[in-house]
């Protein structure tokens, strides 16, 4: 008789438990997630700068992951592929679910998968000849995107701070991205571009906007990028986006390094193989500020 009673007490403290609510700060699944959560400000829906981050590295290894399949990673290493997109659409589902947590955690195993991947298919190329050229229904138009992609990433807004050439955290992480990305494509030049804001000596800011342009350089090296494909170039505050001065938002959107990313297609005939000699990016300069 004395088992049944704990049992009954038991029981009873089990189905009560699981009839109540916990109290606020003593756990349960919203919780979980609760710091990812959108806040309402004026209306608007903003969201945290980690579900930002989150859905801007998960698009990146998306596009890692596609530009490794063209390379013909499929030949070589299909199960380790398979794998890969498993966890690529394990991942899509906990971002649709808004799981934040989750998928934070699974992006950052998925992201040294695929670096591990990477470099695995690299040396598989290299010593056989398992991947054969896979022929794209538009390969140029399939480069072209990467290209695009590799640009905006180069050319995203917020990397320097006033008076400074050290790029910020969040550039930083940019310029990672797009490190990735040039790294499995053959035949990219790049040409880096200085640019301050009109404030200052005219002559500190044509080497304040050199130093920019060869510290995105610098970290594009460290990043694995071969320094031969870039060159680097000031103009100052010769190209600024407006000539108003006293707008904050314009000044801070001066203070940047433009990039021009070029395919091997768009390369003289002569410049195709080796880094494009910079009285040749002139032609391609003045077109781009046509």
């Amino acid at each position: 008789m004395k088992y049944i009673t704990y049992s009954f007490i038991a029981i009873s403290s089990l189905l009560g438990g699981c009839a109540s609510w916990p109290e606020e700060g003593q756990g349960g699944w919203a919780e979980v997630y609760g710091q990812h959560q959108p806040k309402l400000e004026q209306g608007n829906l903003i969201f945290n700068d980690n579900i930002n981050v989150i859905t801007n590295e998960f698009e990146h290894l998306a596009l890692k992951l596609e530009l490794l399949q063209t390379q013909g990673i499929k030949q070589c290493m299909p199960a380790q592929l398979l794998k890969a997109q498993v966890y690529e659409n394990r991942i899509r589902r906990l971002i649709s679910a808004k799981m934040w947590e989750d998928a934070e955690h699974d992006l950052i195993i998925h992201y040294h998968g695929l670096n591990q991947l990477s470099h695995h298919f690299d040396t598989l190329k290299n010593v056989t000849d398992c991947a054969p050229v896979v022929v794209q229904d538009d390969p140029q138009k399939l480069d072209e995107n990467y290209v695009d992609k590799i640009a905006k990433l180069l050319n995203s807004d917020n990397q320097f701070a006033f008076d400074e050439y050290q790029v910020t955290p969040k550039y930083m992480g940019r310029l990672a991205q797009a490190s990735d990305l040039i790294k499995h494509m053959d035949g990219l030049t790049i040409l880096l571009i200085g640019h301050t804001d009109k404030m200052g000596d005219k002559i500190n800011n044509f080497e304040l906007a050199l130093q920019r342009a060869d510290t995105v350089k610098h970290w594009l090296n460290v990043y694995g990028v071969p320094s031969h494909i870039i060159t680097t170039l000031t103009q100052g505050s010769m190209q600024p986006y407006s000539d108003e001065i006293t707008s904050a938002s314009s000044r801070h959107s001066d203070r940047r390094v433009e990039a021009i990313v070029m395919g091997a297609d768009e390369l003289p005939k002569d410049q195709s193989s080796k880094v494009m000699a910079l009285r040749n990016w002139t032609k391609v300069l003045s077109k781009s500020q046509e």
